[in-house]
């Protein structure tokens, strides 16, 4: 096996060892050598064992001193250290020549969980167990440095090798609930199954329910997962697999299936819904779009996008979809309407007429009105009036209510003569 970033990681060992710290390369970066993925990796994964109670922060304390000094091997570039001290953990941005690295840095140690789906309370340990506190065999692999001595613990090796996932405890989806996202993440990029005892482990888990009402793993670390799995190069595989698997349960108790071609309609709201609002990405609006398809009123929307912590935006479009899609069904506006009439509907604040939740009622199958929606969205919301406010006030109309009935006026004739042509 060969080492990824091996410049940056033979630096490393040379700064560790006359601290006394040992370090081993963990996770991903092994996995995914034993499986013949390419190189290099976009992060790095480091277990930091020593005397102090949190080796890997004084490893940290290291790398900042020699950054200062200018003293990181060339072509290495420290851009932010972000410490978290209550983990033992460290990490590091750096700028390498072949782009951006994320290398994290974790002191050995254990979790405990106070209740299920709980953020864990850890203390200072070995390599050994800290390996048994990770989440599928696959990913208990390590490599100690510098002498690439290989540790597999849990036969992850042959595991990979039986393209299986295998949880390392029965408690372990109990612990932490996004586990099975992670486990959809990786059948879908690696082509894995569930190894039966651990679907049986996680089956058990999902029909006793033992996650309390405000379990974090639950909030916002289930939502860093589903960006994640959006995030994807194969998403639409993991999104197969997480109606498949069970994971829809954990967004709301009891959905249990997607509605037919959600990966196309996924897909084209976040392509064209980041075309329209460039604040948020594809990802974003890929797990916008899935709490919209979650069954229930919207107040029952809204509840899940509280609980993941979407962006405030995101979390009032909800509530604009759905006063869009209510104006819809009591108005049922008629299609012999002028554009101009469909727009002074659609932009009345209380009919939710915002672009994005335009594009997205407009995207899903059977929407009536697809047609004068999409006109909105492309032009007749872009339509300006022939003659500006400038133009007005210079023709000795006052600002008020009757300077923008005149320009409302003048946009509605544009908006009406440009669709006849």
């Amino acid at each position: 096996m060969s080492l990824p970033y091996p410049v940056w990681i033979e630096w490393l060992v040379a700064i560790a060892t006359p601290l006394q710290l040992q370090l081993s390369l963990v996770g991903g970066a092994v996995r995914d050598q034993l499986l013949g993925q390419e190189l290099p990796l976009k992060d790095l994964d480091l277990v930091v064992e020593g005397p102090a109670t949190w080796p890997a922060l004084v490893l940290a304390e290291a790398i900042v001193a020699a950054a200062a000094a200018s003293q990181l091997p060339l072509g290495y570039q420290l851009l932010q250290c972000t410490p978290y001290s209550n983990y033992g953990t460290a990490r590091l941005q750096l700028q390498t020549n072949g782009g951006l690295l994320l290398c994290d840095l974790s002191s050995a140690r254990s979790e405990n969980y106070g209740f299920p789906g709980d953020h864990p309370s850890v203390e200072s340990a070995n390599l050994q167990i800290d390996l048994q506190r990770r989440d599928f065999s696959i990913n208990a692999l390590a490599m100690r440095l510098p002498n690439l001595e290989l540790l597999d613990l849990f036969g992850g090796r042959k595991d990979l090798a039986a393209k299986q996932l295998k949880l390392l405890h029965s408690g372990s989806i109990r612990d932490d609930p996004t586990r099975l996202i992670r486990a959809v993440r990786y059948g879908a990029r690696f082509d894995l199954q569930w190894a039966p005892a651990s679907w049986e482990h996680a089956s058990v888990m999902l029909n006793s329910w033992p996650w309390p009402p405000g379990a974090p793993a639950l909030g916002a670390r289930l939502r860093m997962e589903l960006e994640l799995l959006f995030a994807e190069t194969n998403w639409r595989g993991a999104l197969a697999l997480l109606e498949q698997w069970r994971g829809l349960e954990l967004l709301q108790r009891g959905w249990q299936q997607l509605p037919a071609a959600s990966s196309r309609y996924l897909s084209r709201f976040g392509r064209w819904g980041a075309d329209l609002e460039p604040a948020f990405t594809a990802v974003d609006l890929r797990l916008f779009a899935l709490i919209d398809l979650a069954p229930g009123a919207a107040a029952d929307k809204q509840a899940i996008a509280e609980r993941l912590q979407i962006p405030q935006r995101l979390w009032e479009l909800l509530g604009q979809v759905a006063e869009l899609r209510h104006w819809l069904q009591r108005e049922r506006p008629s299609h012999s309407w002028r554009p101009s009439q469909w727009t002074a509907a659609l932009e009345q604040p209380a009919n939710g007429g915002q672009p994005l939740a335009v594009l997205l009622v407009l995207l899903q199958p059977g929407e009536p009105a697809r047609y004068h929606l999409l006109r909105w969205l492309l032009r007749w919301r872009l339509q300006r009036p022939a003659i500006g406010g400038k133009e007005l006030l210079a023709m000795g109309y006052q600002p008020g209510p009757e300077l923008g009935k005149q320009l409302w006026q003048d946009r509605a004739k544009e908006i009406d003569k440009n669709n006849k042509k």
